[in-house]
């Protein structure tokens, strides 16, 4: 608290008795307000020279290698970094908000130049962040549109329950799905897009989210092919049930393996009916197709920590989707760069509960004085994998 006002009752009853304060126990009201804008932190280096009075040799002053060769300090170019990474800010919304909350005035330029000097203080980080989702057990995968310019690229996400990783590519195919990779050997969570075709069947499990609106479309249709459609969602949403009441009731393991293996084989029995169909090609070659990767539905079973959808992936790459639809396209390299970096630092260290105030201006102060940046999450590796055997 900033400050106490206290208020006491009269000192004397209408009785005409005194009134003795309950000094233990006050009713306590507290409200937040915020002070105007305080004058910034203006440091003025003053730079001096001298001329030797015996043979007129010009010194002059050095300059330190801590110095900021810049007009931003430390703490500026951190809350540019955050404002645009973290809030979805554009450039001209940065510059508003910095003339009106701090009284500091600086140019779209300039606002841009910041970002992209702190392109390789952050980039030990980046790559701290890339290693350690790279060796971890489970991952989830996603990707969408970035724009630079008029050009479509991709934005790629890897992501576990701790870290985010962001990558742009130009490509939505097989090399940037391998790109985003890497050496990853765990298994990995995806939705049906042929581009992570590279990953071994037996470790990648599809999202039943997007399975669920695959067979709510085919349900929607008429005739035998909306029959099998109706089949396979009602298979579907069991699954889910029985894998939720699961989670809740850990101790029933049996039971839960019991029915699962009931509910595969008729998954399994309902696409062998549907590849069947004579009326419905639609339905057929998607029968077809999911019979092909029907494995791919079930990897969940070789792990109690492989979750059945892919939300987790969708949840990163969420704020990037929003963040697209309320400022500019990417116009250079640079910004191609600056994206997918500082969607990474900073959302991993949301995700870890630390301040990415006090992160990026320890990043930042690094940087601006020549060194080499020290700072990195506090990223614990996690156990191996224990596998539940189903029979």
């Amino acid at each position: 608290m900033t400050r106490t006002e206290q208020y006491f009752p009269a000192s004397t009853c209408a009785c005409g008795g005194a009134v003795a304060i309950d000094w233990g126990n006050p009713y306590c009201h507290q409200v937040t307000d915020i002070a105007p804008p305080p004058p910034p932190d203006v440091t003025e280096h003053q730079f001096y020279h001298g001329i030797c009075q015996s043979c007129g040799v010009k010194h002059t002053s050095t300059w330190p290698d801590w110095f900021a060769s810049g007009q931003m300090g430390a703490g500026v170019i951190a809350w540019i970094v955050i404002l645009s990474g973290q809030f979805r800010l554009s450039m001209r919304q940065i510059q508003v908000l910095l003339s009106e909350m701090c009284n500091v005035c600086f140019s779209t330029g300039a606002i841009s130049h910041a970002q992209g000097k702190a392109i390789p203080w952050m980039r030990p980080l980046y790559r701290q962040v890339g290693q350690y989702v790279r060796e971890q057990a489970v991952c989830h995968a996603d990707e969408t549109r970035h724009y630079r310019g008029t050009n479509t690229y991709w934005l790629w996400a890897l992501a576990d329950n701790t870290v985010s990783y962001f990558m742009t590519h130009y490509s939505r195919g097989k090399a940037a799905a391998d790109a985003l990779l890497g050496n990853f050997t765990g298994y990995l969570v995806t939705d049906h897009f042929s581009g992570y075709g590279n990953v071994p069947p037996e470790r990648r499990q599809l999202c039943w989210a997007h399975l669920i609106r695959h067979f709510r479309k085919i349900a929607e249709r008429g005739g035998e092919g909306g029959i099998i459609g109706k089949r396979l969602l009602l298979i579907a949403y069991t699954t889910v049930r029985t894998h939720h009441r699961w989670q809740q009731q850990p101790d029933e393991a049996e039971r839960y393996r019991r029915r699962l293996l009931r509910l595969r084989r008729s998954f399994q029995a309902t696409l062998q009916k549907g590849l069947a169909l004579d009326d419905c090609k639609r339905t057929t070659n998607q029968c077809k197709h999911l019979l092909k990767d029907e494995p791919m539905c079930w990897t969940f079973l070789k792990d109690t920590r492989i979750p059945l959808t892919n939300n987790r992936a969708e949840r990163v790459i969420r704020p990037y989707v929003q963040w697209r639809k309320t400022s500019f396209a990417s116009q250079s390299a640079q910004g191609d760069q600056f994206r997918p970096m500082v969607l990474t630092v900073l959302g991993t260290a949301r995700q870890l509960g630390m301040n990415m105030a006090t992160l990026m201006r320890d990043v930042c102060s690094q940087g601006l004085a020549h060194k080499p940046v020290s700072v990195r999450f506090p990223l614990a590796q996690t156990s191996a994998c224990k596998p539940l055997q189903m029979a």
